[in-house]
């Protein structure tokens, strides 16, 4: 067995990248650079009865953040069999995203997908965009009853994506498992819009659009751990996976896949592979043996709020700083410091343990790390 092997929701993978739903798996072609590049499983631009209608422009970059507004296919159904046809899976896997507004829409289309030859089906209740599924956002059971009218009419395995509200939300997990879904993939990109320009009035997107990236990646890893304890089957995360590094977080967290979306639209289909050699890379300099030796192991240092102890610890140089770092933090721990414990004199930076309340922002701040609590 590989040292990136993982079964998610029975299926074999080769390793834990997924390509996620969207314009970078909008066709065979596009699809099949995944596979080529490394991908274990591939998921379909988001598929339903009507076609989207194109809009341009439609996907925006701001400083890290993507925003698209289009997240729904543009093909038919049948242009969706033809496509699907000329795929080369190889040993990869085929996981078709289907969208419904009703239980037996969703049926029609999860058989129409198992026929076509689906792997899996990841289904898309809740959008960041349009008006359709609006209600829903606020009904667990209505969740529930469209979860099993899919997972009733096919034999393949059913993952449920939900965006982050419905993933912190308990009964939405108990809807999800109970009606037979393998798999929750979490979160959903967020409502988003780009910006204003202030001189015209305007928007700088013609409509509010799906979100994502590294900058939502903490609310994803809070939805893994969440999910990881409440939900009773397996965790695909997505929103804010960039690299090698934040699906080991991922991992970590509790998720047995990740699913890959923006970074590979900003960063070319090569990222896959150039992101699954750095991974293995990591594994084996730290004497990792599979990737289950690595699941959840963060989850252990996390504690519930209310339990928490009562303790307060306070800052102490770790070594002097003049507070001229070469990077220009330009001693932002000064003014940061809101309990007036930090300042800067002949001497550099020091700090009046007495007036610390053990915030820890300085720690944080700090480039050179030279903060320690006590």
């Amino acid at each position: 067995m590989s040292l990136l092997s993982v079964n998610f929701m029975g299926l074999p993978l080769k390793n834990p990248i997924i390509a996620a739903a969207g314009p970078w798996c909008r066709d065979a072609a596009a699809m099949q650079k995944a596979i080529d590049a490394g991908a274990a499983a591939v998921v379909t631009e988001t598929i339903a009865l009507e076609k989207s209608h194109i809009v341009s422009p439609r996907i925006f970059y701001r400083q890290g953040e993507v925003y698209n507004t289009t997240l729904y296919s543009t093909m038919t159904l049948e242009d969706v069999e033809q496509e699907v046809e000329r795929l080369q899976k190889g040993n990869a896997f085929l996981i078709c995203n289907i969208r419904g507004t009703t239980p037996s829409e969703l049926r029609y289309l999860a058989s129409r997908m198992q026929r076509l030859g689906a792997d899996a089906l990841e289904l898309c209740c809740f959008t960041p965009i349009g008006t359709k599924l609006e209600d829903i956002s606020i009904r667990p059971e209505e969740v529930g009853e469209m979860v099993r009218s899919v997972t009733s009419a096919v034999e393949i395995p059913v993952m449920v994506r939900l965006p982050h509200h419905a993933a912190l939300n308990p009964a939405f997990a108990r809807q999800i498992t109970q009606n037979g879904a393998r798999a929750i993939s979490a979160i959903e990109s967020l409502e988003g819009i780009n910006g204003v320009d202030i001189e015209n009035a305007r928007c700088e997107m013609a409509a509010i659009g799906g979100c994502t990236g590294s900058h939502l990646r903490p609310l994803s890893l809070a939805a893994t751990a969440v999910l990881h304890q409440l939900a009773d089957c397996e965790i695909a995360a997505m929103c804010g996976v960039e690299d090698w590094h934040s699906i080991i977080e991922f991992l970590m967290m509790g998720a047995t896949a990740v699913e890959m979306g923006s970074a590979i639209m900003l960063r070319g289909y090569g990222h896959i592979t150039e992101t699954l050699r750095k991974l293995e890379d990591w594994l084996r300099e730290k004497g990792y043996s599979s990737l289950d030796k690595l699941r959840g192991n963060a989850l252990a240092s996390l504690t519930a709020f209310e339990e928490l102890p009562e303790r307060l610890l306070r800052v102490k140089m770790a070594a002097p700083c003049d507070g001229t770092c070469p990077d220009g933090c330009r001693a932002r721990c000064v003014g940061a410091c809101l309990y007036d414990a930090i300042s800067q004199g002949t001497e550099g930076i020091t700090v009046d343990a007495a007036a610390c309340n053990g915030c820890g922002l300085c720690v944080s701040l700090c480039p050179k790390k030279l903060f320690i609590m006590k």
